[in-house]
């Protein structure tokens, strides 16, 4: 074949390789570098080589070299995961890992007891399996002979080729983290989970966003965002709790919930981890939006209009006199309707916003007290603590202390 028929069978190959990432939500490679697709396969797939030796680089080239070409092995490995190989020339087609099952609440500490792994690795493990599709075989097959048929090859034996890993058990006794970083890493990936959650309750977008954008960073060993469709589907669940804890009526969630349930059938499984991003945060700001337009549902106009100032100008000073004038009423107005409607002054209610960042802020940055102060307002950082030990009955200092242990 000459040089622009290989260029046509490239690209539609690639094409393929996409189209089953994109349908079955999992990975899918070929490669003619075995020794680099399979390191590369081994560094971002294998939990820890101790306990899941079958997607090691080893051992799986060494499966590879021995199998036949043009047939569509399945290894299954004893932690319930699987992953797709076949042999086209001088290529190799890898697709997965996935898993068959679903997991359900016994299904880690039958696996544990079942292997002999340490009860330390019963978190990390949950965490690894949930990154991952769940997959029908016969798809699997479907994409692998379609993945072969685009490069030129057939499917010599018309079936998927089962086998079955065996052993892959840490010897009892073991009680050490494969990782020594990696509960660490989890701890920091739950508490900014709350502090998602706590933002997306008050119906600050901002800090929602920010937050998932923390929580995106969290490495990929443990991440859920990364995970085509199942992260932005975890993303809902946590995001509806949220607005629930905000006060939006349930009938609300559930129309905002149906509609990104629907429209993520779109882009759920889509490649493009921008596209994801993107979803994520419409998704995100519109749960925030409805917790900001219940609170305000009760108010009349001004108050409502009161409300919005403050919250986006929050860290700048806010004088009643001011805002007053912003919305084109006198203060005495103002005051009165604010008190009427809210049951604080605007003094009260600036106060109590800021503290409500304040405290969302120490718990989850190591930014300075001094520093949360000047953000949230408060260019006096020994007056914003004497406000915030009014709020909250402790220091900035000790209330992070609190949230840490």
């Amino acid at each position: 074949m000459g040089a622009p028929g290989q260029a046509v069978a490239a690209g539609r190959a690639e094409a393929v390789l996409e189209a089953i990432g994109e349908v079955l939500g999992c990975t899918a490679t070929l490669s003619s570098d075995l020794d680099a697709n399979l390191s590369a396969f081994e560094r971002d797939h294998c939990l820890d080589p101790r306990i899941q030796p079958a997607f090691t680089a080893r051992s799986l080239l060494q499966m590879v070299q021995a199998m036949p070409a043009e047939v569509i092995h399945e290894i299954e490995e004893p932690l319930g995961m699987a992953a797709a190989v076949a042999r086209s020339k001088d290529r190799l087609l890898l697709i997965g890992p996935y898993t068959h099952h679903a997991m359900y609440p016994e299904t880690v500490p039958e696996l544990v007891r079942a292997q002999a792994l340490p009860r330390s690795h019963a978190e990390l493990y949950r965490l690894y399996r949930t990154r991952y599709p769940i997959v029908d075989a016969e798809y699997i097959y479907r994409g692998a002979a379609a993945a072969l048929r685009a490069t030129g090859g057939r499917d010599a034996l018309g079936a998927l080729r089962q086998v079955s890993a065996l052993g892959g058990s840490i010897a009892p006794g073991s009680d050490d983290a494969p990782q020594s970083a990696t509960f660490d890493v989890i701890a920091e990936r739950y508490r900014l989970e709350q502090a998602f959650m706590d933002a997306v309750a008050d119906g600050s977008t901002s800090e929602a966003l920010e937050t998932l954008e923390r929580l995106s960073t969290i490495p990929s060993t443990i991440t859920y965002l990364t995970t085509p469709f199942l992260g932005t589907t975890i993303l809902r669940i946590m995001a509806r709790v949220a607005a629930q804890r905000g006060g939006v009526p349930g009938v609300t969630i559930d129309a905002i919930s149906q509609e990104y349930a629907q429209r993520l059938h779109r882009v759920g499984h889509s490649a493009d981890p921008r596209r994801s991003a993107s979803f994520n945060s419409q998704m995100v700001s519109a749960f925030c939006r409805a917790v900001r337009r219940h609170r305000r549902l009760g108010y009349p106009p001004t108050v409502r209009q009161a409300h919005d100032e403050i919250e986006l100008h929050l860290s700048s000073p806010v004088s009643t006199s001011a805002l007053a004038a912003s919305i084109g009423v006198s203060e005495s107005t103002l005051t009165r309707r604010f008190k009427e409607a809210t049951g604080m002054s605007v003094t009260q209610y600036v106060a109590e916003r800021r503290c409500s960042r304040a405290a969302r802020l120490l718990a989850t940055t190591s930014r300075s007290v001094r520093d949360i102060a000047a953000f949230v307002g408060y260019e006096d950082a020994n007056y914003f603590v004497k406000v915030f030990r009014k709020a909250y009955g402790t220091t900035p200092t000790e209330y992070r202390a609190r949230r840490a242990t």
